[in-house]
């Protein structure tokens, strides 16, 4: 389990609801950032003309998610010659929160989806805390585009491992496995 410090008032916190007290982990936020994304997706209106896009599609069988993420991001050369990405949301009225004094603190949903399976796939290069060296994020990456308004892409290609959570008051939740340490 790789570990999550989620922000105070965080829309999504990457604790388990099988062990509601126990510890937040990396894994089931960005499931949760990720599963929250395409419910937004599903349920608000889309800014004109912007392409982001994300599916989920989960496999109760083999208990693993095939999920597609493209967002439309700006990138621009900061002091240093580092190079930032930003990604704007494309859905209005989006009630999203990272809270405060956590590990992220993206303004909108969008960009914490991009921080988060970045981060993720960080801690899965790492041999140290991927020591089964299982392979989850397949793509994960910025394009600069030709011209246009946004002047980048990111996407991510995930086959994500899922656990199916009874709840005690009846029904079920699907979060993210824990598979990092």
């Amino acid at each position: 389990m790789a570990d999550h410090t989620s922000g105070a008032g965080a829309s999504v916190s990457g604790i388990s609801h099988a062990n509601p007290t126990g510890p937040a982990s990396k894994e089931r936020y960005v499931y949760g950032i990720l599963g929250l994304l395409e419910q937004e997706e599903n349920n608000l209106s889309r800014v004109s003309e912007r392409t982001d896009r994300i599916t989920i599609t989960a496999n109760l069988s083999t208990k693993t998610a095939a999920i597609d993420l493209l967002l439309n991001v700006v990138a621009s050369n900061a002091v240093g010659g580092n190079t930032s990405y930003s990604a704007s949301h494309y859905l209005t009225g989006s009630t999203f929160t990272s809270g405060t004094s956590g590990d992220s603190s993206a303004p909108n949903i969008a960009q914490a989806a991009m921080e988060a399976v970045i981060a993720l796939k960080l801690i899965e290069l790492d041999k140290a805390r991927n020591p089964d060296n299982k392979t989850v994020i397949t793509r994960c990456t910025h394009t600069l585009a030709a011209s246009g308004g946004t002047n980048a892409t990111f996407s991510a290609l995930l086959e994500f491992p899922i656990e199916i959570i009874s709840l005690p008051g009846g029904g079920s939740v699907i979060e993210g496995k824990n598979y990092l340490t």
